[in-house]
């Protein structure tokens, strides 16, 4: 079997095996290939209940079988960035992000956990999750066990696996359940979330992880469901909080659009006012008539005046009362034209 796949490319190794790309001749396609060693545990049994698994979180599982004292586990070959690769690159995840892919993570977990019997992963960590377009998947089932198989002989009786920092206390010595996921899986989410140094985190986040990160298996959360509605509460109660302070900022920015409207609105009628208070007012047509004839009376025969402009009409200025030469004309609005007829 091993000829018709041609390996490309070493993709990753673990601690009981190593992943290929490799190419399958038959068919044309790529596909990433796991090699163990026969004393490093049959993955048979598991191959056969994950084969039946549909999950966008882990890859679909295509052919096992044995070949010169080893074992080969050929499934799909996901492209994409593993998480640990994601975080060297970028560093910690917005916590939103970081409760997303959790909330994905548990989802592929419950479905292992669910089949009959439940697998366990006991192996999450960044560098075993794959980012891709749709999500996180979920990779290397180098170390998972069927939990009907946990502590019996005829099982898996290798060493304990796990890596440092991620495996739950209780894998030292194989009392493992579902419940061990759940601290591998508070493990990742602490990381993604810079190991507890970022800020602007909500509370009850921590609370999630630290209680998926307890020490006894009894006060962590009792599977991956609890964690799961434990995770949509808080999103579901951040996003409603969320919109309430986006609703308040939206008020405010209309009530201080609507305060900057009056403002200018009043300084605008102020400046209206102040402007035509400064304008000379305008007397009366009876006043400028009267004022006219006041005004014949005192112009000085033979001489040139300046004529004030304190009326409001045009009107003839005359140098005597009976000899009827014009003196000049002015305008109502106070400008003399002076026209003199000696």
């Amino acid at each position: 079997m091993t000829e018709r796949y041609r390996i490309l490319r070493k993709l990753g190794e673990g601690g009981f095996g190593r992943t290929y790309l490799v190419r399958d001749r038959k068919l044309g396609k790529l596909w990433a290939m796991k090699e163990w060693k026969e004393n490093e545990g049959s993955m048979e049994e598991e191959f056969r209940i994950l084969r039946e698994m549909e999950s966008p979180c882990f890859p679909r599982l295509v052919e096992y079988f044995r070949e010169n004292g080893k074992q080969y586990l050929v499934m799909d070959w996901i492209r994409g960035m593993t998480l640990e690769e994601k975080l060297l690159k970028d560093g910690p995840l917005p916590w939103r992000a970081a409760a997303g892919y959790a909330l994905q993570l548990c989802g592929a977990l419950e479905k292992l956990h669910g089949g009959k019997p439940s697998i366990l992963h006991l192996d999450l960590k960044p560098s075993n999750i794959i980012l891709t377009q749709d999500g996180p998947r979920l990779i290397d089932f180098g170390s998972a066990v069927l939990e009907t198989e946990v502590g019996k002989k005829d099982g898996k009786d290798r060493p304990a696996a796990g890596t440092p920092g991620y495996a739950p206390p209780e894998l030292a010595t194989q009392e493992v359940d579902v419940r061990s996921d759940v601290y591998g899986l508070g493990a990742v989410l602490r990381v993604m979330l810079d190991g507890g140094k970022g800020d602007g985190i909500p509370e009850p986040l921590w609370e999630i992880v630290d209680r998926a990160l307890q020490e006894k298996k009894e006060e962590r959360f009792g599977n991956v469901r609890e964690m799961r509605l434990a995770l949509e509460t808080l999103l579901k109660e951040e996003s409603e909080e969320e919109k309430k302070k986006m609703f308040r900022a939206e008020k405010e920015r209309a009530f201080g659009r609507t305060a900057a409207c009056l403002t200018a609105a009043a300084a605008f009628l102020a400046a209206f006012l102040w402007f035509f208070a400064l304008q000379p007012q305008v007397p009366s047509m009876s006043g400028a008539w009267e004022a006219g004839s006041v005004r014949k009376e005192f112009i000085c025969s033979g001489k040139r005046r300046e004529i004030l402009s304190d009326t409001s009409l045009w009107e003839l200025m005359y140098q005597g009362e009976g000899e009827k030469k014009i003196f000049g004309i002015r305008h109502f609005l106070g400008e003399a034209l002076k026209k003199t007829v000696r």
